[in-house]
């Protein structure tokens, strides 16, 4: 990849687009940079001002009778500004007012650069602020099978590390290169009303080295996109192990965990090393051509004093210094690009996740107000992830609103794929689903999505009180109905015994709370929101004998009235179904009632057959806790 260009998706876009999509974030407080720049500006002329006035002081100094020059603009100016104040023979009177003015001159100064430093700040803090708030607000836009495709612990690292990496841009532009730039220009326009012929040969080593940098420059961006990729996987990583460090220490596998992170983490510092060895190489290459340049305007300086006599020899002092008071800013500025093209890599990556079409973006349904009254109808549905190989094929069947549909199947059947066509979280690749002849597609999403609950067998609850996460689905819910709905739960007991109640903070993930209370805070939350229809990802194998029963009174007044998708994990606790579908490889084989499909002796009445056999070699002797092994619901 070539550095005036970057990767979006399938798209190249060039490096000034890319300024420009960052100017957008920057464009809402442009009165902060026009202040930035105003002050830095003026606080510029000041510092060049009060380096001006050292001509009538070192005049002063070696006793010249005439402080001033005779003629030219630098003449003027103080004439104008000092002449009142410089006393004719009296010397240290003149010397005294003019580092009176030279003192005033450098504190007014200062205080504009302190006012702009902190107007600086705050623009480049609310600029990372919006582009993070973007970012994130998109993301949580994006469909679901981007999150598949995309590691957490790079998600993570895009969201934090980039967005505060993607500041450097701002704070180097903003609090460094335009103070650094307004110098340069200042002492610049000082320099040539001073000798422009001195000027000339100060400023021809420019163009030299700005082109030595341009291929250092090049390799920087690559660099820093490659570490941006490196520190996700590392991020990603230390999120796995954390996530499952119980089953790390079950196996004992410390030792191999800690090498693939050691191993990652070194090939991670020798990339930083081998970007800081070339980062660092911008500084001297820069500083030595401006000492260069320095000798070579003190011996030309000279001859202009001695020789030609067309400047004075205070006027040569105050130029040298102006020379090497440029070596500094001008080392600041070659510094702005090696720095900004971490954050412009950084950028690229943000921009990676902005430029993904949003769900958003791609949902073409207009009805705002669905109706649902009969039915919901699958017809010819298939359905594959990324072009691979389908996980649904040809589905057909009809739910009637009221029923409870079960589906059964071996891992990776498609059950979880279909219940997730249900709320458009994908689409299918062929055919369609309807509900009352309306095909989804036509619904808006979250018109459609108000119309459905999901209980899964992964309980989400959040780092947040009891309360926020059982009123997740309805914020506006009162204490009557949030107790109306745990109570239907089996959960308000267990939630009034907690320290703070309601107001009791969960922890993450709720790790306070058992599998079984977990569950029915989730059922609660359901409840809440009161969908008409309910997907429902069984969740009570892993529960002891007295949480599954509690669960499953919940889920008993949960299903109540609704039009339910069950994945069934056990065969015992949908015999009641009002249909059962049975899946394999993503076909549907077999439809019907619990009776019906039993006695049809199908795949159905042999998955029956498989759990309740193992159930009976195992000595349980209780159906409803005979797990179906060959299901997970996860994969399905």
């Amino acid at each position: 990849m070539s550095d005036d260009t970057h990767v979006t998706g399938t798209h190249r876009v060039p490096s000034p687009k890319l300024w420009g999509r960052l100017w957008v974030f920057v464009r809402p407080h442009q009165a902060k940079l026009v202040a930035v720049v105003v002050l830095n500006a003026v606080a510029a002329v000041a510092d060049v001002f009060s380096f001006t006035l050292l001509i009538p002081f070192l005049n002063a100094l070696f006793g010249k009778s005439q402080l001033i020059p005779a003629t030219g603009f630098v003449a003027t100016l103080l004439n104008t500004t000092i002449g009142a104040l410089l006393v004719v023979g009296d010397q240290m009177a003149s010397l005294r007012n003019v580092i009176l003015v030279v003192l005033l001159a450098v504190a007014v100064k200062n205080a504009l650069v302190w006012l702009s430093g902190q107007i600086g700040v705050q623009l480049q803090e609310y600029v990372v602020r919006d582009l993070r708030d973007r970012v994130y607000g998109h993301l949580l836009r994006l469909p679901l099978p981007w999150f598949t495709r995309n590691k957490v612990g790079q998600i993570i690292s895009r969201v934090l590390t980039d967005t505060n990496n993607a500041k450097t841009v701002v704070t180097e532009l903003v609090t460094r290169s335009m103070w650094s730039g307004a110098q340069v220009i200042a002492t610049v326009v000082g320099m040539f009303v001073l000798s422009w012929k001195l000027s000339l040969a100060a400023l021809v080593v420019a163009p030299v080295t700005i082109g030595a940098l341009q291929p250092v420059l090049r390799k920087l961006r690559k660099g820093y996109r490659r570490l941006g990729n490196d520190q996700g996987e590392i991020t990603s990583l230390v999120q796995e192990v954390v996530s499952g460090v119980r089953l790390i220490k079950s196996y004992g596998a410390e030792p191999r965990e800690e090498a693939r992170f050691v191993t990652r983490n070194a090939a991670f510092a020798r990339g930083y090393v081998r970007i800081g060895r070339l980062s660092l190489l911008s500084g001297p290459v820069t500083e030595t051509l401006g000492t260069f340049t320095a000798v070579a305007i003190l011996w030309f300086g000279a001859h202009l004093v001695l020789v030609e006599k067309t400047l004075g020899d205070s006027e040569l002092i105050v130029f040298l210094i102006w020379v090497m008071r440029l070596l500094q800013p001008l080392k600041q500025l070659s510094q702005v690009q090696p720095a900004a093209q971490q954050s412009l890599a950084s950028a690229e990556r943000l921009f990676d996740i902005l430029d993904a079409p949003s769900e958003m973006v791609a949902d073409r349904g207009t009805i705002v107000t669905p109706a649902f009254d009969r039915e919901i109808r699958f017809e010819n549905v298939s359905f594959a992830y990324d072009g691979g190989a389908e996980a649904l094929s040809d589905i057909t069947f009809t739910a009637n609103k009221g029923e409870i549909v079960a589906l059964v199947g071996a891992s990776g059947a498609g059950k979880s794929t279909l219940v997730d066509l249900l709320p458009r979280f994908v689409e299918p690749t062929r055919g369609r689903i309807t509900m009352d002849g309306v095909d989804l597609r036509q619904i808006k999403l979250d018109a459609l999505r108000a119309l459905t609950g999901i209980v899964s067998q992964d309980t989400v609850l959040f780092n947040d009180t009891v309360r926020a996460n059982v009123a997740f689905g309805r914020i506006d819910a009162t204490q009557e109905q949030l107790d109306a709905a745990a109570s239907a739960a089996n959960a308000l007991g267990f939630i009034r015994e907690l320290p703070e109640g309601w107001d009791t903070n969960l922890g993450e993930r709720g790790a306070r709370l058992s599998g079984g209370q977990r569950q029915r805070l989730a059922i609660a939350r359901a409840l809440l929101s009161d969908p008409p229809i309910l997907i429902l990802d069984e969740a009570t194998s892993a529960l002891d004998v007295e949480s599954e029963r509690l669960v499953q009174e919940a889920i008993d007044r949960l299903l109540a009235g609704r039009t339910v998708f069950v994945i069934a994990h056990r065969l015992a606790t949908i015999q009641h179904a009002d249909r059962i579908l049975v899946f394999d490889q993503g076909r549907l084989l077999e439809e019907g009632t619990h009776i019906a499909l039993l006695a049809g002796g199908g795949a159905y009445a042999r998955l029956h057959a498989m759990q309740f056999d193992r159930r009976g070699l195992s000595g349980d002797t209780a159906p409803e806790h005979a797990a179906l092994s060959v299901s997970s619901g996860v994969g399905g």
